[in-house]
C-alpha cells in the first residue's frame, strides 16, 4: 500500500448532511434577518465554516460573522445535528480498508464537540480515530487538522491521503503536504474524471495508487 493513513472529510464525503446544515442556515438568517436565500442557494454553503460563509454570502464583519456561527452552530447541534446518513455503503468500506490496515482519521470543519458527537452516532468513530473538527473561533485550519491527525498517528505526510468533496479539502490536502482523493457525490464537486462516483469507487482508486 502507497499510504498508510486515510483522512476523511465528513460532510459530503462519509454523510449527506446537507438537510440538517441547510435547516441550520435557514434558520440563523431568518433570526438574523439576513436576505432570504433559496435551500438550492443555502446547499452550496456547504464545505467552508460558517464565518466564512457569512462574511463571503452576507458580508458580515468579522465580529457578525463570529455572532451567526454562534447562532448556526447551536441550533445545528440541539435540532439538526442528526439530520444525516451515511453514503450507500460508505460504513462498509471505512471496515473494508480497517480490516486491510489502513488507519483512518477524520478533518473536518464541524466543531469539534459535534464532530465527535456525529462519528459517534453513526459508527464511524470504530474506525477513525482521532477526530478533529474545528475550534469555535476557527483558529485552526483545516490543514492545521489534517496535520493533527498525522502527528497523532506518527505518520508521515507522504504516507497518508485526504478523501473530500471540495475544493477547499484538496487546498487543504495541498498545504498540509499530503495527496488527495475527490469525490463527485457530495456538495462540491460534479463529474470530475478520475475522482469517486461513490464510496466504493474509494477503494478502486487506492488500488491504482
Amino acid at each position: 500500500m502507497k499510504y498508510k493513513t486515510i483522512v476523511w472529510d465528513i460532510d459530503g464525503t462519509l454523510l449527506n448532511t446537507l438537510d440538517g446544515l441547510v435547516s441550520a442556515y435557514q434558520y440563523t438568517i431568518e433570526q438574523l434577518n439576513l436576505p432570504e436565500k433559496s435551500h438550492e442557494e443555502v446547499a452550496t454553503f456547504i464545505g467552508p465554516t460558517p464565518q466564512t460563509i457569512f462574511v463571503a454570502k452576507f458580508g458580515l464583519s468579522e465580529i457578525d460573522a463570529q455572532k451567526a456561527a454562534d447562532v448556526f452552530r447551536e441550533r445545528y447541534k440541539n435540532v439538526d445535528l442528526l439530520k444525516a446518513e451515511p453514503y450507500s455503503n460508505s460504513l462498509s468500506v471505512l471496515e473494508k480498508l480497517a480490516n486491510i490496515g489502513y488507519r483512518q482519521a477524520v478533518a473536518t470543519n464541524k466543531r469539534q464537540d459535534y464532530a465527535v458527537d456525529i462519528c459517534k452516532y453513526f459508527g464511524i468513530d470504530k474506525y477513525c480515530q482521532p477526530i478533529y473538527g474545528a475550534d469555535n473561533f476557527n483558529k485552526l485550519s483545516k490543514a492545521d487538522l489534517i496535520k493533527k491527525c498525522l502527528k497523532d498517528l506518527n505518520v508521515a505526510d507522504n504516507q497518508a491521503v485526504m478523501v473530500g468533496d471540495t475544493l477547499g479539502d484538496k487546498k487543504a490536502a495541498k498545504q498540509a503536504g499530503v495527496d488527495f482523493i475527490g469525490v463527485n457525490y457530495g456538495s462540491g464537486f460534479k463529474d470530475v474524471d478520475g475522482y469517486a462516483n461513490s464510496p466504493n469507487d474509494i477503494l478502486n482508486l487506492l488500488k491504482d495508487v
